[in-house]
């Protein structure tokens, strides 16, 4: 007998879903689609295998975005990041919020281990 909660764990993941301006299918986490009240997005893309590279070209959304690169130590990660017009390197753990409106994109410079994640969580997926 199914459980009456079975219907909110989810293990087929992650859920690949095309967006504008990726390069591939992005890695979903967490999707609309999980239940009537979220409405929120949660990708994470390994990018010990995307050293060198953007991961996206640069784009917008009409919705906010957070960034996450999570570490244990200090510098594992580092990242390339440009905000309409302005660029910073970055390294982790780090988090960068993205307005609605705001171009960027991301390169990867470094990362010291395999199966590093780097997040991005779209707070409103309708506007995606």
């Amino acid at each position: 007998m199914a459980g009456k909660h079975e219907n909110l764990i989810f293990t087929e993941l992650p859920r690949m879903v095309d967006l504008p301006s990726h390069f591939d299918p992005v890695p979903f986490w967490v999707s609309p689609d999980m239940g009537e009240e979220v409405n929120l997005g949660v990708a994470a893309v390994d990018v010990s295998k995307l050293v060198g590279q953007y991961l996206t070209d640069a784009h917008k959304h009409e919705c906010a975005e957070v960034y996450m690169a999570l570490s244990p130590n200090r510098g594992d990660m580092v990242f390339e990041i440009t905000l309409d017009d302005e660029t910073y390197t970055v390294e982790s753990p780090c988090a960068i919020y993205v307005p609605p409106g705001v171009s960027h994109r991301f390169k990867t410079v470094k990362c010291e281990r395999e199966g590093s994640y780097f997040y991005g969580l779209l707070l409103n997926m309708e506007k995606a």
